[in-house]
C-alpha cells in the first residue's frame, strides 16, 4: 500500500486525536468550556476528515469549497462562542492532527520531506478555513442583525401603539432591556439618525431603544438624560414618564410635542414642560389663525418694513421687554427699536403693555416660525 495512504488511514482510526482535541479546547480556548463534548468530538472528526482529504489531494481546497467551516461557525455561534475562539479552536485541532501525523509517519516509511510537506498543506488549509469561517460569520452576523432589527421594530411599534397583550409586551421588554415596573418615556425624534440618537442618550446618562421612522426615529427613552448638547438640527420630543403598560399614552404626548415643536420652530430636547402654552399653537389652529390675522397680517402688507417690525418685536419679547438689550441683539439703535414698536401699535392696535395682548402676540409669533 502507498505509505501516505497507509498513514492517513491510521490517522482516521486514531481516536486519541478526538480525546486530546476535546480536552485541549475545553482547557485553553475561551467559550469552549460550556460546549458539549459530543459537539466538540463531532467537529474534531470533521476536521480530521478534512485534513485527510487535503493530504491525499496534495492541495489545500479553496475557501468556498470548505463547507465544514460554515457548519462549524454557525454551530459555535449558536452556542455563544466568539469567532476568535472558533478560529483558535480550529488551529488547535490542526496542531494536534499534525503532531499525530508527524509522529506516525516514520512507522509507515513516509519520507521526511513528504511528512514536512504535510505542515505546509495543513497550514494552507487553516488559512482557507479561516477565510471561509470569517465570511460565514460576517454573513450570519448581518442576517442576525437585520432579523433583530426587524423584531425590535415590530415590538416597539406595537408597544407604542398599545396593540400587544401583557405577555408579549413584557416578553419583548425583557429581550430589549426595557424596565417593566419603573417609568420610561416614549420618544419621537426628527432630523437625527438612530446611532446619533443612541450616542446622545448614552452621553446624557440614559439609554434609547429606538428604530428609524421617516427622517428620525421613535422608541423609548430609559432614564433621565442630563442637560447638555443634542445632535445638531435634531428635535427630540419626549412623552410623560409612564410605566410600560401606559406607554401608548406617553407616545401620544410625544407625537403631539414633536408636531408642536416643529410648528413653533423649537429644536433640541422638548417636552410639554418646555413647550408649555406653545402646545396650543398646534392643537388650536382656529385660535392661531385668529391671532395671526390680528397681529401679523397687517405687517405683511408693509413688505420689507413689516419684516423689520417683526424682527424688533421678537427681540423685544425674547429679551423680557428690555429695549436696550433687545436693540443690541439685532443690532439697531434703541430709538430705532422704539420707533418700530410704535409703528407696530399703529398698524395693529396692539397694546404691548397689556398682559393678554403680550400672550396673544407671543402665540402669533410662535406659530409664524412654522
Amino acid at each position: 500500500m502507498d505509505p501516505v495512504r497507509a498513514l492517513v488511514e491510521s490517522l482516521a482510526a486514531d481516536d486519541a486525536i478526538l480525546v486530546e482535541t476535546v480536552e485541549t479546547l475545553r482547557a485553553t480556548i475561551p467559550g469552549y468550556e460550556h460546549v458539549p463534548a459530543e459537539s466538540l468530538e463531532s467537529s474534531a472528526r470533521r476536521n480530521r476528515a478534512l485534513s485527510i482529504r487535503t493530504i491525499l489531494d496534495g492541495l489545500a481546497p479553496e475557501p468556498e469549497g470548505i463547507d465544514e467551516a460554515e457548519t462549524l461557525t454557525e454551530e459555535r455561534m449558536a452556542q455563544g462562542v466568539e469567532i476568535a475562539s472558533v478560529l483558535a479552536g480550529f488551529r488547535a485541532c490542526m496542531s494536534i492532527i499534525l503532531r499525530h501525523l508527524l509522529a506516525a509517519a516514520p512507522r509507515f516509511g513516509v519520507p521526511v520531506e513528504t511528512a514536512l510537506s504535510f505542515s505546509t498543506l495543513l497550514w494552507s488549509l487553516g488559512d482557507a478555513f479561516t477565510t471561509r469561517a470569517v465570511v460565514s460569520y460576517r454573513d450570519r452576523t448581518i442576517a442576525q442583525a437585520v432579523a433583530d432589527s426587524a423584531r425590535r421594530a415590530h415590538w416597539l411599534g406595537a408597544a407604542l401603539a398599545g396593540s400587544l397583550d401583557r405577555t408579549a409586551l413584557f416578553a419583548g421588554a425583557s429581550v430589549f432591556g426595557v424596565p417593566r415596573d419603573r417609568p420610561v418615556r416614549a420618544l419621537c425624534a426628527d432630523g437625527v439618525s438612530v446611532p446619533a440618537l443612541q450616542d446622545w442618550a448614552e452621553e446624557a446618562g440614559a439609554r434609547a431603544v429606538v428604530v428609524p421612522q421617516g427622517t428620525g426615529a421613535i422608541g423609548i427613552l430609559i432614564g433621565a438624560p442630563d442637560a447638555g448638547p443634542w445632535p445638531a438640527g435634531a428635535t427630540i420630543a419626549l412623552g410623560a414618564p409612564m410605566v410600560l403598560g401606559e406607554l401608548p399614552r406617553s407616545f401620544d404626548v410625544a407625537t403631539r410635542v414633536l408636531a408642536s415643536a416643529q410648528r413653533v420652530g423649537a429644536d433640541g430636547v422638548v417636552d410639554v414642560d418646555r413647550l408649555s402654552w406653545r402646545m396650543g399653537v398646534f392643537a388650536s389652529p382656529e385660535v392661531t389663525d385668529l391671532l395671526d390675522g390680528i397681529y401679523l397680517e397687517p405687517l405683511r402688507e408693509e413688505g420689507a418694513f413689516g419684516e423689520l417690525i417683526v424682527e424688533a418685536l421678537r427681540a423685544y419679547l425674547e429679551h423680557r421687554m428690555n429695549i436696550p438689550a433687545a436693540a443690541e441683539s439685532i443690532p439697531i439703535h434703541a430709538n430705532t427699536l422704539r420707533y418700530r414698536l410704535r409703528r407696530y401699535r399703529d398698524l395693529t392696535g396692539a397694546d404691548l403693555g397689556d398682559l393678554n395682548t403680550l400672550i396673544e402676540v407671543a402665540w402669533a409669533l410662535a406659530a409664524d416660525r412654522g
